[in-house]
Order: C-alpha cells, then sequence, then structure tokens
C-alpha cells in the first residue's frame, strides 16, 4: 500500500510541473525518481603546444546527479549553465575546449543527439546574449559524463561571462528520461546551475520544487598555461602591520592585488585599509605588503587578502592589541 501511494503522489507531481513549466504546450518535463548508478567515461583531446592544464568549471557534483529529466513529447530544447567573473576571472587568458555533458542511457532513451552551444554574456542575468558558436554535435550513448571537445574552442579573453548549453533532439515520446541534475548534493546555484530554454523561454528548473532543485550535469573544460599560487606569511608589526606575499606556485602570478583591513579597538574606532599591487610576482618571489602606523586601543582583527589574474584569492586573519601605535599579540 505504502508504495502506491508513493506512486501515486511522483504521478501527481509530475503533473503539477507541467502545468508549470508548460501552460497549454503539448510538451510536459517529466522525471524519474530512481537513483541511477554513476559511471565516466572521457573522451580527451587537447590544443596543440607546450603541455597545458585543465580546469572543468562546473556547478555539479558527480556523486549527486541523481535526478533524471524528459520531456512528455519529441522536442528540441536546451539546459545551461551560467558562467560569470565569479567562475571565470582566474582563467581569463584561458580557452574553453571541451564540454562535459551528464546523460544517462538507461531510462527509455539509450542514445541521444546533442548540440553544443556557447553564447556570449546577455542584456540581462535571465538569458544569454549572442551565440558564439554552435557547430559541435555529439550522439551520446553511454551512461554518465562524457567529455566533448568543440570544433571551435572559444577563448575566455574579452567575455565577462559565458552561458554553456546542451541542446537535446527528442525524437522519443513520453516516458524516456535522459538529463541529469545533482539534486542529492544540489541545490541549485541560483542563476547559474539550472537554465532551461523549452517554449521559447529561458527559466529556472528548480522552481519546479525539491525534486527539481539541483545543477545540470554540465561543465566547461578550459585550457591554460597554469594558474600562479599565491600566499600570505610574516604577518607582524608592532609599527603599523607588515606582510609578505609570496608566489609558491610554478607560475609567474600577473596583475598581483593585495589588501590589509583592521577593524575593532575600544568603541570599535580603528577602521585602517591599505593596497597594493604588482604587475607581476615570479615564481618563487615575494612582494612586501604593508599598512603604515596608525592609533587606537584595544583588540583589533587583521584579514589580508591576495589576488591574481591567474591566481584563485587568499586570505590571512589574525588578531591583536593595538596599545596607542603597537600593535602587539599577533596570532
Amino acid at each position: 500500500m505504502k508504495n502506491n501511494t508513493n506512486k501515486f503522489l511522483k504521478a501527481g507531481l509530475v503533473i503539477c510541473i507541467a502545468a508549470m513549466f508548460i501552460g497549454t504546450s503539448a510538451a510536459a518535463i517529466a522525471n524519474t525518481p530512481e537513483k541511477i548508478s554513476f559511471a565516466s567515461t572521457e573522451k580527451t583531446a587537447t590544443l596543440s603546444g607546450p603541455s597545458r592544464d585543465e580546469i572543468e568549471l562546473k556547478y555539479y557534483m558527480e556523486e549527486g546527479l541523481s535526478q533524471v529529466i524528459g520531456i512528455n513529447n519529441p522536442v528540441i530544447w536546451k539546459t545551461a549553465i551560467r558562467l560569470t567573473q565569479d567562475e571565470m576571472a582566474a582563467y581569463m587568458d584561458w580557452t574553453l575546449t571541451k564540454v562535459n555533458v551528464a546523460f544517462s542511457a538507461d531510462n527509455g532513451c539509450p542514445t541521444i543527439d546533442i548540440k553544443i552551444y556557447i553564447y556570449n554574456k546577455g542584456t540581462t542575468p535571465t538569458k544569454p546574449g549572442a551565440v558564439i558558436v554552435s557547430d559541435t554535435t555529439y550522439t551520446l550513448d553511454t551512461t554518465g559524463v562524457t567529455t566533448i571537445p568543440l570544433v571551435t574552442p572559444v577563448n575566455l579573453t574579452g567575455h565577462d561571462e559565458l552561458w554553456v548549453a546542451v541542446e537535446w533532439h527528442q525524437i522519443l515520446p513520453s516516458g524516456v528520461y535522459y538529463a541529469w541534475l545533482d539534486t542529492l548534493t544540489g541545490p541549485a546555484v541560483d542563476g547559474k546551475g539550472d537554465w532551461m530554454y523549452l517554449n521559447n523561454a529561458w527559466s529556472e528548473i528548480q522552481t519546479g520544487g525539491p525534486d527539481y532543485d539541483g545543477n545540470w550535469g554540465i561543465g566547461a573544460i578550459v585550457e591554460g598555461a597554469g594558474l600562479a599560487e599565491l600566499s600570505i606569511g610574516n604577518i607582524k608589526g608592532p609599527m603599523g602591520i607588515k606582510a609578505d606575499v609570496s608566489n609558491i606556485g610554478v607560475n609567474d602570478a600577473n596583475n598581483v592585488q593585495w589588501s590589509i583591513d583592521v577593524t575593532g579597538g575600544l568603541l570599535k574606532m580603528v577602521n585602517k585599509t591599505a593596497t597594493g599591487t604588482a604587475a607581476t610576482l615570479a615564481a618563487g618571489a615575494s612582494t612586501p605588503a604593508s599598512l603604515g602606523t596608525f592609533i587606537g586601543f584595544g583588540k583589533i582583527s587583521i584579514v589580508i587578502t591576495a589576488t591574481a589574474q591567474n591566481a584563485i584569492e587568499v586570505s590571512a586573519t589574525k588578531s591583536a592589541f593595538l596599545l596607542g601605535p603597537f600593535v602587539i599579540g599577533i596570532k
């Protein structure tokens, strides 16, 4: 009796979602509640020239891929992720060369044709702009994540934002499911991880409820010469605050920026900031960061951050005691 009730509830959910997303259209979203065992397959290709690093920019977690989505009637539709400067900033001189797509061949759709679209930034965050490239097609026939090389790679330089979309060419009727969401490890990253294009409109599938609150199994693989790796150390007083920003990686860091922020003190009267830049920081080298002498009394918080065009931001947080112009007891 319990199993029958669960099936009824799931069926009701599908009907509600169909009405929410589709309205009067003949097509409707459907899903299957079964949890699919995960397998991964990769087809790799690299740009010619020296050895390069690869990074996948994504929102999904492979271990969380569980919800498999299909459409109730034969249809062409798209799933997409939106990459912003939050994800791309450290890789702006890199190149988008491949796209990862998660596909289930075990739920009534053993094979499906797809097309990869890369869009530019739109005029609003809710839909992409012009198509940059759309010349990559592929036939998926393996359950798991497949790596698809782009026919035309896309340089990230000059793009504030990119949308990476998969166009699904479903020719089978209702009862087939193939596009994966990571609802086990979600929720969806708002405005970024769960876009879909159906009935000439972009929307986020998470609005369908908890069963649809996840990120599409789509990842953008970018290639580049490699990242620099920054660290912050040797933080000391007593007159003002000094520190070293070091490049502990194997690649030079470009356009290094650092800041020192000090807050606190008696009645929270202390609020001091210093910033600085270095055009290039060679591998193994350091640059000084400092905040000049300031006066106050009481416990203070020190936050030092450093980033670069080709490095992930790092930070160090310390506490200390301010006694007039002296910064003591940094820890």
